[in-house]
């Protein structure tokens, strides 16, 4: 006897239908949320490659949207957490998602930057689970969600993510003037490697910009030993007015409070000429000088 053919599995690589599905669904792209839905096969295919998934993996996905990149999670990881912000497309990644039969999909009506990472991974041992987030991240979030990821370092395996082709190269850039903030936040915690730069063209509909596939690797300790918060504070006060020096631009910050004295004290203790600008500080460097002004502050 013949097995009995299952569901058609939704083509959702192909831009004509994923067009289609949202005109008969009424539904238009909001361009505020960042929604350029991906309809390219091989570049599907270079994201969950890049993933590495196992059976045993638990997959966070944020912005699911119709759910073409769900179902490769879903076939290649063990749970597959889908989180899309849009009420709207949730019946249309619930039907492809069924049609497709995929049971492992937990699907989340939710905005993910105001989700807990306890309600979407519960309290799962690193050594055990490997939580791993994977997305086509709606531009609009882009920023908040890298700085949530590093939030939870110490949970998360690794993230492949598509960003804005600028985001990309900010988290790349060496120090020096393509440097940033969010890039010395993103590199303590992860190794960034570039994948790919991805057109435009492969979204439906296009965004204004092109994007790049990024892959973070979490490390198993941050690359700074300062207290997390002087770190950062003194990271923020050298981007904040990066075109000062680095001694203007931590006289000037109301994120440090210090007198004259004590930051020219800091930077001779972190061997740093206050002559420089911030952004050509290597990491190590500013972990130096964060440890500098820590020992001076008050305990």
């Amino acid at each position: 006897m013949e097995d009995t053919p299952g569901p058609p599995k939704p083509r959702l690589s192909s831009p004509s239908t994923v067009r289609e599905l949202l005109r008969r669904h009424g539904i238009r792209p909001r361009r505020r949320w960042g929604q350029h839905f991906l309809c390219d096969g091989n570049i599907l295919e270079k994201i969950v490659t890049a993933a590495e998934l196992k059976p045993e993996d638990l997959v966070i996905e944020p912005g699911a949207g119709l759910g073409m990149l769900t179902l490769e999670l879903a076939r290649r990881a063990g749970r597959v957490i889908a989180v899309e912000r849009d009420p709207r497309l949730i019946p249309l990644l619930m039907e492809n998602l069924k049609a497709a039969g995929a049971a492992n999909v937990e699907v989340l009506q939710a905005d993910i930057l105001e989700l807990e990472f306890s309600q979407l991974a519960g309290d799962r041992p690193r050594a055990r689970t490997k939580v791993k987030v994977v997305g086509n991240l709606p531009y609009a979030i882009t920023a908040p969600l890298l700085e949530w990821l590093t939030a939870e370092h110490g949970r998360l395996a690794l993230a492949v993510l598509m960003v804005q082709q600028e985001v990309a190269e900010k988290l790349l850039a060496p120090p020096g003037p393509g440097a940033s903030a969010l890039g010395v936040r993103v590199r303590a915690f992860a190794d960034v490697a570039l994948i790919r730069r991805v057109p435009r063209t492969v979204f439906w509909p296009p965004p204004d910009v092109d994007s790049a596939l990024i892959k973070l690797t979490f490390l198993e300790r941050p690359r700074f030993t300062a207290d997390e918060q002087v770190f950062f504070k003194v990271v923020r006060a050298a981007f904040n007015l990066r075109r000062k020096t680095l001694r203007g631009a931590l006289q000037r910050s109301p994120l440090l409070k210090l007198d004259q004295a004590s930051i020219e004290e800091a930077l001779r203790r972190a061997g740093i000429e206050g002559t420089r600008r911030g952004e050509t500080l290597t990491l190590e460097e500013f972990d130096r000088l964060a440890r500098a002004i820590q020992e001076l502050q008050p305990q």
